[in-house]
Order: C-alpha cells, then sequence, then structure tokens
C-alpha cells in the first residue's frame, strides 16, 4: 500500500522539483537585473525597480496565482499557456522581487570607496559592477540563493490551487480515494525533507567554500583589476 501511494506521489514530487527548479532560474535572472536596477545612477531606473520590488512583495502568493489563473485563464488557455506555466510565472515574480533585495543588499555592501576608486580610474558605472563590485559580492550571493531555492520549493505547494499537478495537489487527490490523511501527508512531509535536508547542509557547506575560498579570490582579482587599471591610467596620464 504505502508503495503505491509513493508511486503516485513521486509523479507530483517531480512536477513540483520542476516547479521549482524553472522558478529558480528564472528568478535568478529577474533579481540579478533588478538589483543592478537598484544601484544604477539613474533615478528612473531605480523607481523602476523599486516599484516592482514593492509591489511583488505586497501580493500574498496564493491571491496573485488565483487572480492570475481564474482572471486571465481563458487568455492563457488560448495562447497556450498551461497552469504549470502561469505557476512558474507567478512564483517567478514574487520570489524574484525577494531575491532582489538580498542581491541589493549585497551589492550595497561593497563600501562606498571601492565604487569612488573605480570611478577615479576612469571606469564607467557598468565597468565598475562587472570587474569590481560583483566579484565581491558573488560570495555573499550563493548562499542566498541556496536558501532562497529551499523557500521556493516550500512555496510551489500553493499552485496546487491552479491545478498544477504537484505533491501536494496529488496527495489531496489520493485523500480523497483513500481517506487516509494523517499517512499520505506523512508521507508528503517525508518526502519534502528528503530533498530540502540536503540541500540545507549542502547551503552549509557552500557557504563556508565560498567565505574561505571565492571570497579570497574574489578580492585578489578586484585588487588585481585595480591596479591594472591604475598603470593603464598613469600610461594614459604619461
Amino acid at each position: 500500500m504505502l508503495s503505491k501511494w509513493l508511486g503516485i506521489l513521486g509523479g507530483g514530487f517531480v512536477v513540483t522539483i520542476q516547479v521549482s527548479a524553472m522558478t529558480l532560474v528564472l528568478s535568478i535572472l529577474v533579481a540579478a537585473l533588478l538589483a543592478m536596477m537598484s544601484v544604477s545612477p539613474w533615478r528612473p531606473v531605480r523607481g523602476l525597480a523599486s516599484a516592482y520590488v514593492d509591489t511583488f512583495r505586497s501580493i500574498p502568493i496564493l491571491a496573485l496565482a488565483i487572480s492570475v489563473y481564474y482572471g486571465l485563464g481563458a487568455t492563457l488557455h488560448h495562447l497556450g499557456i498551461e497552469p504549470l506555466g502561469t505557476a512558474v510565472a507567478v512564483l517567478t515574480a514574487i520570489e524574484s522581487a525577494y531575491l532582489a533585495e538580498l542581491y541589493r543588499s549585497a551589492l550595497e555592501a561593497i563600501r562606498r570607496p571601492q565604487w569612488d576608486a573605480a570611478s577615479s580610474l576612469g571606469l564607467g558605472w557598468l565597468a565598475t559592477v562587472r570587474h569590481v563590485i560583483l566579484p565581491q559580492a558573488l560570495p555573499a550571493a550563493i548562499p542566498i540563493t541556496l536558501n532562497m531555492a529551499i523557500a521556493i520549493i516550500k512555496d510551489s505547494s500553493l499552485v496546487s490551487l491552479i491545478a498544477v499537478s504537484e505533491i501536494t495537489l496529488v496527495a489531496n487527490q489520493l485523500i480523497a480515494e483513500t481517506f487516509e490523511p494523517t499517512r499520505i501527508y506523512l508521507l508528503v512531509a517525508l518526502l519534502y525533507v528528503a530533498l530540502i535536508l540536503p540541500l540545507s547542509q549542502v547551503s552549509r557547506r557552500i557557504e563556508v567554500l565560498v567565505a574561505r575560498r571565492l571570497g579570497l579570490q574574489a578580492r585578489t582579482d578586484q585588487e588585481k583589476t585595480l591596479q591594472r587599471l591604475s598603470i593603464q591610467a598613469e600610461a594614459r596620464a604619461g
């Protein structure tokens, strides 16, 4: 009996992993763009990023998912967008807003003299971010991203209410057939633990490795970049 239930739940668990993985990748891309916009020297760009982040951080995932699914369901179906795509889009919209704030904090943690030093060497804003700021912010961004991955996995259970056949929806359907909620939900919990617990351990391990290796390497690369730019500036001045 339990093996049969696990087989059924396993199909939904695969969908949960798919939704979480796609959401994480898209959230990283959107959040990175928003974070760059948030620290840009152009006020309209900063305002646009701030408006996006503030708006989607204020909306519960469940409310947005239901509004989009039932409000735009016919349009989305006409465009060939399945509930899975809707779920990923909704999760990405909200999770990227939270992740963008974390990335922005990592960027702003770099002291202002770093920006000023790069500017004094003739580096533009984009070049400063690429060669000086990002290498130093990356070590802090990696564990942040892994922790967000865990949050996304747990939040993905909410999309069961818009007909996405992830593990929570499959579990509810199985309960309706078997009337065994306790044991089935226990199996669901164990599957989540089996996925999230190793990921948490990996996150801690990577955080330690980043602090020991990537952080040192990032500082070294940044120092080399500034030294090279300083030599080039002196050569042009001479």
